[in-house]
């Protein structure tokens, strides 16, 4: 899995849409994007994003500008660094894979994108001139222990190098070849130009560019009508007054009397200030829960993303007593087919508020969190600090502000390099950062339910992880078995209670 956030908390799937939209003939594509702006202008929005000329400055879009304050008040902080890695077996064409990258970065300015400190105020300046490589080690020379160390050493390092917003190019590239035909490529970026529907199509286009230089062919993708730059520029445009003033007045009607930070058991206090080192513990529920869980979906109108919310919020309730519980989640926020094919930062966060007690059941639940998430998913087009700004929240350097808890499931597996020759394969990678003191991401897999979850290393221990994920896992598959029984009943391993959790700390 990806860093970066992901995409639908609705579960739409996001893996081929780059390369199916190359697939489209020019006719097929021309009525999509007719239907597309039929039903924009049904909603009173009849106009394409303006292309604005190549020296026009712009501004930063606003998921942007947040990460780029953040870098300012924190530079060198490596919190929104991410890393897509994989393996490649067999016969790997390393200079053609190098000029595939190349030409994705040509063709999408928001990679090549930099970001100037212009009298304090950030802005976009495409560089005209740029340059990227594939760094090769190879690592095949060494003894095992040494090489999977040294692997173990390049993949946590590399990903955690900063970047320079103001100068830098925001992709990296690290291959390791372990032998002529075995290699881990590290594609590492930092998500002010990307986010994990982008890893998608980047991996779709660099596998078309690869397959079409190989074969001498001339290589189909899509054109690009606009650059990320066109739609920040018109995102500013778009929030209007009225619109601003309709989106905040929902949100702070929302949120309204939310807990500030959500109280669950910690093992260690809080500190003044917040960290972001973090560890991961990782999830695998067997594939038995798939139909209990698509079934109870399917009778109360439910995605599956609600279903695990659902029992991600008992959890919460079971484990800490939390009767108000917001959580965060990421939205892909791309609603127009321009965007469709685009790399760069879209994806938003919003907040979902579910109120809970002991005797209501999971069925009873799944309609609540469904009730709230859809009045939330209306308004997901505000941006995330103008949610805080309707809200207005104590602001504290502890903690974040809304949530603390990060929740999120995709649809199918990870981004992949599909090279005529080689095989790839997902490498999980985890470079430490943690930047909520919970989150949950889960993959509906064939085999089930996979993913992992992130903590706060400041505040909870690897055996309170461990025993949370357990807790998760019972919890689902009773409440699937069981969900018209109260969540105060329903089985939990011992150690995820919270005198369990404390024994669990006690035998460490």
């Amino acid at each position: 899995m990806t860093d970066s956030p992901v995409d639908s908390p609705v579960d739409s799937p996001v893996a081929d849409r780059a390369s199916r939209l190359a697939r489209l003939t020019p006719e097929k594509r021309a009525l999509l994007e007719r239907a597309m702006m039929a039903k924009r202008a049904a909603n009173g929005d009849d106009g394409r994003i303006p292309v604005r000329a190549p020296n026009d400055p712009a501004p930063l879009s606003f998921p942007q500008q947040r990460l780029w304050f953040f870098d300012r008040l924190a530079p060198g902080n490596v919190t929104y660094n991410a890393c897509v890695a994989m393996r490649l077996r067999g016969d790997l064409d390393i200079p053609t894979l190098a000029e595939a990258f190349k030409m994705v970065v040509r063709r999408h300015e928001v990679i090549r994108t930099v970001y100037p400190d212009i009298e304090g105020k950030p802005e976009q300046r495409v560089l005209d001139t740029w340059d990227i490589a594939i760094e090769v080690v190879d690592v095949s020379n060494l003894a095992d222990g040494d090489r999977e160390t040294m692997i173990h050493t390049l993949g946590y390092e590399r990903p955690r190098a900063p970047y320079d917003l103001q100068h830098d190019l925001t992709m990296r590239l690290l291959l390791v070849q372990q032998s002529i035909d075995d290699y881990i490529l590290f594609i590492m970026e930092h998500h002010i130009a990307f986010d994990g529907w982008s890893d998608e199509i980047l991996c779709a286009e660099v596998a078309v560019l690869y397959t079409a230089l190989r074969q001498g062919s001339a290589p189909v993708l899509p054109d690009l009508g606009v650059q990320y730059r066109d739609f920040a520029a018109w995102q500013h445009g778009r929030l209007t007054e009225e619109r601003l003033d309709s989106l905040q007045t929902f949100w702070k009607g929302y949120l309204d009397g939310a807990p500030e930070v959500i109280q669950l058991p910690l093992d260690f206090e809080r500190p003044e200030r917040q960290t972001f080192d973090g560890g991961r513990v990782y999830v695998a529920v067997e594939a038995a829960v798939s139909e209990p869980l698509a079934a109870l979906g399917r009778s109360e109108g439910a995605t599956p993303f609600m279903v695990l919310l659902a029992t991600f919020a008992a959890l919460l309730y079971r484990w800490g007593g939390v009767q108000d519980i917001s959580v965060g989640t990421p939205i892909a926020n791309r609603n127009r087919v321009e965007l469709e094919h685009l790399i760069g930062f879209f994806s938003n966060t919003i907040v979902l508020r579910t109120k809970i007690d002991g005797a209501i059941t999971l069925r009873e639940l799944v309609r609540r969190v469904r009730e709230s998430s859809l009045a939330a998913f209306e308004h997901q087009e505000l941006p995330f600090d103008k949610i805080v700004e309707a809200v207005q929240p104590l602001r504290s350097q502890s903690h974040n502000p809304l949530f603390q808890v990060n929740f999120r499931v995709t649809a199918g597996g990870d981004a992949l390099l599909d090279l005529p020759g080689v095989v790839a394969e997902t490498c999980p990678v985890d470079v430490g950062f943690a930047r909520f003191d919970l989150a949950l991401e889960l993959q509906q897999l064939p085999t089930g339910l996979g993913g992992y979850l992130e903590y706060n290393v400041a505040l909870f221990t690897p055996q309170t992880a461990n025993a949370l994920v357990n807790a998760y896992g019972a919890l689902l598959r009773d409440a699937l078995q069981r969900p018209d029984e109260p969540i105060a009943s329903l089985a939990m391993s011992n150690a995820a209670t919270t005198s369990g959790i404390r024994a669990a700390r006690r035998r460490s």
